[in-house]
């Protein structure tokens, strides 16, 4: 039951975490390369635990973390890697990003798709948003938007709608057991 609680709690932090990276990135453009790698690294990591903890949870649906061990050893991997390969990295970093949001919205696209077999009526909101964030995250891939400026842009709708997708599908599928027993 804590540690439903940590990981819903985590979840919601890492998606003020993306909010506020996604409107910083969109409005200071001009932050350091190796920032933008250190600070990458250190959520990475921080997410990838949070993940880990999300899937050793017991949470009454199963819905929200049932993909975490996997991806939360690829972001725990991933991270280390932007760490310690700074320089080596930095040119893949925004595609890197895209990758990982799109991946992530494939298996909330699942994930909702099981809420929906589950009876939840909050499936529908779920599967919106994935949607629109992995438009987002194959902008980040192909790079269709050349420029500074209009890659800022992008990648920062992309982590701001990657916090409301993670904000969405903890407060809609993550049920704690305690919640449900009688008083």
């Amino acid at each position: 039951m804590k540690r439903v609680k940590l990981a819903r709690n985590g979840y919601l932090m890492i998606s003020v975490v993306f909010y506020i990276a996604g409107v910083l990135y969109m409005i200071l453009p001009e932050i350091p390369p190796a920032a933008v790698c250190i600070t990458s690294g250190v959520v990475l990591l921080v997410y990838g635990v949070i993940k880990m903890i999300g899937f050793f949870s017991s949470d009454l649906y199963c819905l929200a973390f049932q993909y975490d061990l996997a991806c939360g050893l690829l972001l725990l991997v991933l991270g280390a890697i932007v760490l310690l390969c700074r320089q080596s990295v930095l040119p893949y970093l925004s595609p890197g990003l895209g990758m990982l949001i799109l991946v992530d919205n494939f298996l909330a696209m699942q994930m909702s798709y099981d809420a929906k077999k589950f009876g939840l009526e909050t499936w529908c909101p779920i599967l919106i948003i994935a949607v629109i964030t992995s438009c987002f995250a194959i902008l980040l891939i192909v790079k269709l938007c050349p420029g500074v400026l209009s890659s800022h842009l992008v990648a920062g709708l992309a982590l701001l709608s990657e916090g409301l997708k993670n904000q969405c599908v903890v407060l809609y599928t993550v049920k704690i057991i305690q919640d449900f027993q009688p008083k």
